[in-house]
């Protein structure tokens, strides 16, 4: 047998036995397959991730069924403390809040760990001193008003219609605002604001009785990440039907404000909650720090997984 056939029939048995192991395992986790219940917290760039794990099917190759459920994020909260979810894409402030409270919710990977907004004011508040005594939309500036609304999609309006002078904005309502002339004072993304702004979040009984699931779960998130990254077409193209955009200009602006706050390794900083806990008005009743458990993600890491996705075609 020449040497060039014996190469080819040993990288042949070595294939055939990466395929059998891959088989197998499957098989084994097809039969131990458990649901999660997983919440979504609204139409909002920052899930993107998210949304292609589920368009995508990355959670069935990763052998978890995922039942999908869409909601408010403080509902979403209350339901993974009920048990009737076990697992949401919700904001990071949000579990941090209710953990402060006393509710078990861990914070178990970010996908957005920075401030994306922009903030935008009516076209004569050309710097940020001029919004001393204005009145703002959710925003955490002193010398001013604030008015909180309920929900975020309000804010853009109450900013176009002349309710309130600034407010903090993300895509696809700056590009509107652009166009009706309003001024951008400051663009937080670049700033790089350490903030719990979108995190996958569960609960410790979870974490305690599912951390397969949990496990394999993350493994989807972590692919959707990368097909976020690496597949603008595909991204583009998820986005504009999760969040009902057919602009080109504010789709394409819409993903590339997205990405440019994701990073291959969604872990969330310390540095993100202390951000928070510094902007709030009362002091914590237990350690905050203790809503974060990062260690699924952190071992994927470790076990080369993440490298593994990007070195794949």
């Amino acid at each position: 047998m020449s040497k060039n056939m014996l190469s080819f029939f040993m990288k042949s048995l070595g294939f055939l036995a990466l395929t059998a192991f891959v088989v197998a395992h499957n098989c084994v986790i097809a039969g131990a397959a458990e649901t999660l219940r997983l919440g979504f917290s609204g139409a909002s760039a920052t899930q993107l991730a998210g949304y292609l794990a589920v368009e995508q099917k990355l959670f069935d190759i990763y052998g978890v069924n995922v039942e999908l459920t869409q909601s408010a994020g403080t509902t979403m909260i209350r339901a993974l403390d009920s048990g009737s979810l076990h697992v949401a894409i919700v904001g990071g402030g949000q579990a941090l809040s209710a953990y402060l409270r006393g509710v078990e919710v861990r914070i178990i990977s970010g996908l957005v760990n920075t401030v994306p907004f922009q903030l935008w004011a009516r076209p004569e508040l050309s710097q940020l001193k001029d919004l001393k005594g204005k009145l703002i939309a959710n925003n955490p500036v002193k010398d001013v008003k604030l008015i909180a609304f309920g929900r975020i999609q309000l804010v853009s309006r109450a900013l176009l219609g002349g309710v309130v002078d600034a407010a903090l904005l993300s895509s696809p309502d700056t590009i509107e605002a652009r166009r009706s002339g309003l001024h951008m004072l400051m663009d937080l993304a670049t700033q790089r604001i350490a903030c719990p702004f979108t995190s996958v979040v569960t609960t410790r009984a979870v974490l305690e009785k599912s951390p397969a699931s949990l496990d394999r779960f993350l493994r989807g998130i972590l692919h959707g990440i990368k097909l976020a990254l690496t597949n603008p077409d595909m991204a583009k193209k998820t986005l504009g039907r999760n969040m009902r955009l057919t602009d080109p200009e504010a789709l394409e602006e819409t993903y590339q404000r997205a990405v440019a706050v994701y990073e291959r390794l969604p872990i969330v900083p310390k540095d993100a909650i202390d951000t928070v806990i510094k902007l709030s008005t009362e002091p914590p009743g237990r350690n905050p720090f203790g809503v974060l458990d990062m260690s699924i993600v952190e071992r994927l890491d470790k076990e080369g997984f993440v490298r593994a996705l990007y070195s794949a075609k």
